[in-house]
């Protein structure tokens, strides 16, 4: 019997087996990244770098999908993962979520992932591209 976030209640006891602030019953069985891990149990259930417990089930793009199994939660065409946790512009939103990362008034879904200045920094997060 396992007990995957070490707090003592057995996972079949546990109304939220890996500890990451969404229950079990929402989770499911389903292993949507392919780790070999169910989502009850994964702590990062869609393998973009990111904590459940940070991503939550909100859905920030309202493509229908929470934030947990998005592996783009702002729809701007940046995948989450290269994205991550940082926040670039420093305005309280990490980049995962943030439209504009780099606060420049150009919007990331315009500016992409590209490095048109081949300054080692991608446009999305270069306040000065060209």
């Amino acid at each position: 019997m396992l007990d995957t976030d070490k707090d003592g209640i057995l996972d079949y006891l546990d109304l939220d087996s890996d500890n990451d602030g969404i229950s079990d019953k929402i989770e499911g069985i389903k292993d949507t990244d392919g780790d070999g891990i169910p989502n009850f149990r994964d702590t990062d259930s869609d393998n973009d770098g990111i904590p459940d417990k940070l991503e939550g089930i909100i859905d920030s793009d309202g493509d229908g999908i929470p934030n947990y199994l998005d592996t783009d939660s702002d729809g701007d065409g940046i995948a989450d993962q290269l994205e991550g946790n940082s926040d670039t512009d420093q305005d309280g939103l990490p980049d995962y979520l943030d439209l504009d990362s780099d606060n420049d008034g150009y919007p990331d879904k315009l500016e992409g992932t590209i490095d048109t200045d081949k300054d080692g920094i991608p446009d999305f997060r270069d306040l000065d591209s060209d």
